[in-house]
Parts: C-alpha cells; sequence; structure tokens
C-alpha cells in the first residue's frame, strides 16, 4: 500500500518547477506583447472620443453663425470681457465659453462670471477654480445652448481638475494685432471671410483651455521661439476641427516639431529652440490657421510638404 503511494506519487499530474517557471514565462512574454496593444486600443478609443467631441462643437459653431448673420463667436476668451475692446471683439461676453472670472475684476459685478470675493485675482492661476466655476463659465458661453453636456469640453486624457481642454485657432475673432500688425486683415470676424473651409482650423485640442485662441503670429511678433508650441494630446499629435464641419487628427513629423514636444514649453517660455521656418509641421499649421504661410522657403522647402 506504501510502495503503490510512493509510485503514484512519482508519476503523479502536478507540474514540476522547470515547467512552472516555463509557463509563467509565456505568460509574462504575452502580457509583454499584449498590453502595448491594449493600451495603444484605448489611447486610440479616446482620440476617437476626442474627435465626436470637438466636431460637435464644431458643428455647435457652425449653427451659431448661420443663426447670428454670419457672425462668429470671439475666441479670446479673456478680452471679450473687456467693453474697451468692443470694435475688436464686439463687447464683451461674446465669447464661445467665458473664463472663469473671479470678481473684483474688470466687469462690472452684474456681469461677472464669479462672484466670490475670496478670488481676488485670477482663480485659474491661483489655483482656486474648481469644477462649479469652470462649469459656470461654460454655462455662459454663447455655445452652451447648443451643447448643454460638459463632457464635450473636456477631451478624455484631460489631467484631474481640467474641465475645459479646447480652444479655437488663433485666427477666430481674437484680438486684432494680437499675432501680429500682419494678422489684423486675417483675423475671422464672419464665417463667410473663409475660402476653403475643409483646410481652416477653428477648434483644436490643445490640452487646456487658454484665455485667448491657441497662440501662432502670423509675423515675426514675438518670433517662433515664443509662439510655435505644438500640442501633443494624443500621441505625437492633436486633433482639429474645420470650418467645414470635420474633425481630423493631425501627427506631427518634423523633427524639429518633435524637438519643441519633448522640451514642453509654454508659449511665455522666451528660450531659443532649434526651429526652421520651413518645416512642414509649421507651414500645414499657419495653413490651417491662417490661409497662408507668412515664411518664404525654398521652392524646393515647398515641394517637400504636398
Amino acid at each position: 500500500m506504501n510502495m503503490s503511494n510512493a509510485e503514484n506519487n512519482k508519476g503523479g499530474k502536478g507540474f514540476t518547477l522547470v515547467e512552472l517557471l516555463v509557463v509563467i514565462s509565456i505568460i509574462a512574454l504575452l502580457m509583454g506583447i499584449l498590453l502595448p496593444a491594449l493600451s495603444r486600443a484605448r489611447e486610440l478609443g479616446k482620440r476617437a472620443v476626442c474627435l465626436v467631441q470637438i466636431k460637435q462643437l464644431q458643428m455647435a459653431w457652425i449653427i451659431y453663425c448661420d443663426e447670428k448673420n454670419d457672425k462668429v463667436p470671439s475666441g479670446d476668451i479673456w478680452y471679450s470681457w473687456l467693453s474697451e475692446f468692443p470694435k475688436d471683439l464686439g463687447g464683451p461676453q461674446l465669447s464661445w465659453f467665458e473664463w472663469p472670472h473671479p470678481f473684483p475684476h474688470s466687469m462690472p459685478p452684474s456681469t461677472a462670471t464669479n462672484h466670490i470675493a475670496a478670488y481676488p485675482t485670477d482663480c485659474v492661476a491661483a489655483g482656486g477654480c474648481g469644477q462649479r466655476e469652470w462649469y459656470h463659465a461654460i454655462d455662459e458661453g454663447l455655445l452652451f445652448p447648443y451643447i448643454k453636456d460638459y463632457r464635450v469640453y473636456r477631451c478624455p486624457v484631460g489631467n484631474k481638475g481640467e474641465f475645459q481642454t479646447y480652444s479655437t485657432v488663433h485666427s477666430i475673432k481674437t484680438w486684432l494685432g494680437s499675432a501680429g500688425p500682419g494678422s489684423i486683415s486675417r483675423t475671422i470676424k464672419l464665417k463667410g471671410q473663409i475660402k476653403r473651409t475643409s483646410e481652416r482650423a477653428v477648434f483644436i485640442d490643445q490640452g487646456k483651455a487658454t484665455k485667448g485662441g491657441s497662440y501662432l503670429p502670423y509675423d515675426k511678433y514675438g518670433g517662433l521661439t515664443y509662439g510655435w508650441t505644438p500640442p501633443a494630446r494624443h500621441g505625437m499629435g492633436t486633433t482639429f476641427s474645420f470650418a467645414d464641419g470635420h474633425a481630423e487628427y493631425k501627427k506631427w513629423t518634423n523633427p524639429h516639431t518633435l524637438k519643441v514636444i519633448k522640451l514642453d514649453l509654454s508659449f511665455d517660455q522666451d528660450i531659443s529652440v532649434d526651429i526652421d521656418n520651413c518645416d512642414c509641421d509649421l507651414r500645414w499649421y499657419y495653413k490651417a490657421v491662417w490661409g497662408e504661410v507668412p515664411y518664404n522657403c525654398t521652392e524646393t522647402s515647398r515641394r517637400a510638404c504636398e
């Protein structure tokens, strides 16, 4: 009886240590192969949601323009409150969404977005703006009657505490001359001014809301080392919407562009960066924002971008 048990144990069906290690190694290998693919699939899913949302904003923008005699809502979120710029921006409270303003500020109390005396300065910069302030700012925007779902205003990859991640591009009714003297005649105030609507961007996911449109100087006002900060929200690129209503993902490819992304510069950092005005990414971005490229390049460089 005892001998039989011993023989059974020798010929048992259990795994040996070597076999267990082999199985564990195979599982680890499969996980190493599958997890990056799953992560990429998850990111592609979030990008798809972002594309749907920015397209919704674009369609609301188009409907607003059609209902308001072709007038576009201001993209200059901060300055649209200031009554001293009525000719540039059409007066206060005329932006597509309103920057969370504390009180006191330059606008009268009756029109202030936020009457909370605890935030005597910009509550966003001070870290005092929460969901209530951001949602109220969205409520007062000109596109809120068309899109009342707060989730649409925030990309799925937004950071914790971010409630709004989209901005308009710099040419869409921002403070005249803010992109340089040459930009004044190219600033869009009426939808009908936009030619080749499938090529002209309106909204961009740049990762956070800005007080004005996404900064891109039309000429050498401040220099490109001051203003060319390509956003990278979904891999090495981001989503755009266009005046004809479609949305697309733009992936940056030029070495100079990728270098700036890796440096993670903000537009107000005056740091010398290796930028080439003939880069295809930069030229594409200029055409999408301003309709043309203000910098001359060689014929070879132009052909390379086509």
